[in-house]
């Protein structure tokens, strides 16, 4: 019947089509997961680089507050 075969090809296009979306959504996945590490990364670098700002800046203020010998 040429009835069944047109939903057999419709059945078989529906699976491929669900099949590529899963892939697609893993490599999304992957992919979000890649970008968040590296937003991470650079979250910590971030946050060093402003922890040795700040201790940078105590010293100096120490340092200012000295008396100068003269």
């Amino acid at each position: 019947m040429a009835g069944e075969g047109e939903r057999e090809e419709t059945v078989r296009a529906a699976r491929e089509h669900v099949e590529r979306t899963r892939r697609r959504l893993a490599d999304g996945r992957a992919t979000i997961e890649r970008l968040q590490e590296s937003i991470d990364d650079t979250n910590r670098h971030i946050a060093s680089i402003s922890a040795w700002i700040d201790e940078t800046e105590r010293a100096l203020d120490e340092g200012r507050r000295r008396p100068t010998a003269s």
